[in-house]
């Protein structure tokens, strides 16, 4: 059963923000599970993501560092998950891949999330913006269901 669903574009305005949405699980779930996608996972404008390299660079090193900007390519985008349920904090999947498949529940769980029972009432999954170069596109599903 589905119990939220959501796609959109996250902008480079949100660089290093958190996007929280909030849903309900109904009682009788004793398994959720997350699928989460993005794209695109590296910057595709080359000259673009060469600037902002050099704009770090300059920054952090100072502008007579002496670093080539093309030995950093490619920039990456990295949106990860973290999970609140009814009681606090469930756990975070703060990995590379951009496409994610998250299980939570008493049998089986994702690692960096804690296994237990599936509450019902009020849970919070948030987006956390590590780094978005470049408007990404974003798909973000929960299902619930009986552990199998």
């Amino acid at each position: 059963m589905t119990i939220f669903e959501k796609q959109g574009v996250i902008t480079p305005a949100q660089d290093k923000t958190n996007i929280s949405f909030a849903f309900e699980v109904p009682a009788g779930v004793s398994e959720l599970h997350i699928d989460y996608s993005y794209a695109p996972k590296i910057m595709e404008d080359e000259d673009a993501a060469v600037c902002m390299i050099s704009d770090a660079l300059e920054k952090y090193l100072g502008s007579e560092n002496g670093k080539d900007p093309h030995d950093f390519l490619p920039v990456k985008n990295l949106i990860t998950v973290s999970v609140d349920d009814p009681a606090g904090y469930r756990g975070a999947a703060h990995r590379q891949p951009n496409e994610q498949h998250i299980v939570i529940g008493t049998a089986k769980t994702t690692p960096g999330f804690t296994k237990g029972a599936v509450r019902s009432g009020s849970w919070r999954v948030m987006l956390n913006v590590h780094c978005c170069a470049c408007d990404v596109n974003y798909s973000l599903k929960i299902s619930g269901g009986e552990e199998k």
